[in-house]
């Protein structure tokens, strides 16, 4: 099967040699992305929870460049620059997703200055 990129002005622009989102058959697969405003090019605020709400922007729109949407995520990975974090962006993450919700993966991680979360999604449809 050939390899899709998705491609969107809607998410912030690829910084190395990766592609926003893929897809491959019915599985989509969306890169890690931030709290980048992708007109601005800045963080969408200094708080966890701010950058979260973008975070989801992002990815969402990666999802539809492949034809995909939230719904059709099966798997989430997360990394906080702080794990005290956790919950802020958990409030964020339950009202993006509903029951059942997708699997994850939440891990601590040093991110570039400023940042303070990191999100990939999985996407599978039909």
């Amino acid at each position: 099967m050939a390899r899709i990129e998705g491609r969107t002005e809607k998410a912030p622009k690829p910084v190395a040699a990766y592609s926003q989102a893929v897809r491959i058959g019915s599985t989509i697969a969306v890169a890690g992305q931030a709290g980048f405003d992708p007109a601005t090019g800045e963080l969408a605020g200094p708080d966890v929870a701010s950058q979260t709400v973008q975070t989801f922007k992002n990815i969402e729109a990666a999802l539809e460049a492949c034809g995909a949407q939230l719904d059709d995520v099966i798997r989430v990975d997360v990394y906080l620059s702080t794990l005290s974090d956790f919950a802020a962006m958990n409030e964020v993450y339950s009202h993006v997703f509903s029951a059942p919700y997708p699997t994850r993966t939440t891990v601590g991680v040093e991110l570039p200055s400023g940042m303070k979360v990191e999100i990939t999604a999985l996407a599978v449809q039909g």
